[in-house]
């Protein structure tokens, strides 16, 4: 049996198709639980996607932009 590997995506490009595959709106602790990630890990990739103008955070709602 082998191993599954990583995925070959960066969590950046992750995080953007899995907002465009929940038709653009996420809730942030669902998309932490599918990213499999901690928050600590996850929110400074969310502020680099906001400084990018890739997403914009509302309160608990993550939107694709």
């Amino acid at each position: 049996m082998t191993k599954r590997s990583s995925s070959s995506q960066s969590p950046r490009d992750r995080i953007l198709w899995l907002l465009a595959n929940s038709g653009g709106k996420l809730a942030r602790s669902d998309l932490r639980r599918s990213m499999a990630m901690k928050y600590s890990d996850l929110d400074p990739i969310l502020k680099t996607l906001v400084r990018m103008d890739k997403i914009r955070i509302s309160g608990e709602t993550i939107t694709l932009l």
